[in-house]
């Protein structure tokens, strides 16, 4: 009987090892997930600032240094690769304008150092002329961490139809 006890006793010994494995193996997922949430938010949020305010150099600071980077717009043309192309794009865009983004719903996801988001929010534009115009946005892209700073390697950015 004390063999049988001792078997039982370490049986439940090991399932409770195995629980608290798996509860903190759980809780460091759920962390990282948190923690990349956080970083990708605050990133996003630091674009809207800089495309708000116009500040078109850390605007571009915020897109990684691929040739392959995209930024494909919601009118028709508007499909720009390089920080070249994107970047004479955004100086002709904010001549005339400024933009910014209210971002009502934000889904993020992510791999090591590649995450993606999508959008759905409202794009104001702000016209020198004084107009302004509010309208229904949604944008999806990829972002890469690149020393210790997530940049976009894709944003693609598109008007819902029928709004």
């Amino acid at each position: 009987m004390n063999t049988s006890l001792f078997k039982h006793k370490k049986s439940i010994l090991f399932l409770i090892g195995m629980l608290c494995t798996f509860t903190f193996l759980n809780v460091q997922a759920q962390n990282k997930s948190e923690r990349l949430k956080t970083e990708i938010t605050q990133a996003l949020n630091d674009w809207n600032t800089h495309a708000k305010n116009g500040d078109l150099e850390k605007f571009m600071a915020l897109y990684d240094n691929s040739d392959n980077i995209m930024l494909v717009g919601s009118d028709s043309g508007e499909i720009f690769k390089g920080k070249v192309e994107i970047r004479q794009w955004l100086t002709a865009l904010l001549k005339h304008a400024g933009f910014s983004w209210e971002m009502n719903r934000i889904d993020i996801d992510g791999y090591k150092k590649t995450a993606w988001v999508f959008i759905d929010g409202y794009m104001i534009v702000k016209w020198d002329t004084g107009q302004s115009r509010k309208g229904p946005y949604r944008f999806t892209g990829i972002m890469v961490k690149k020393k210790g700073v997530w940049k976009w390697r894709l944003f693609d950015g598109s008007i819902p139809k029928g709004e």
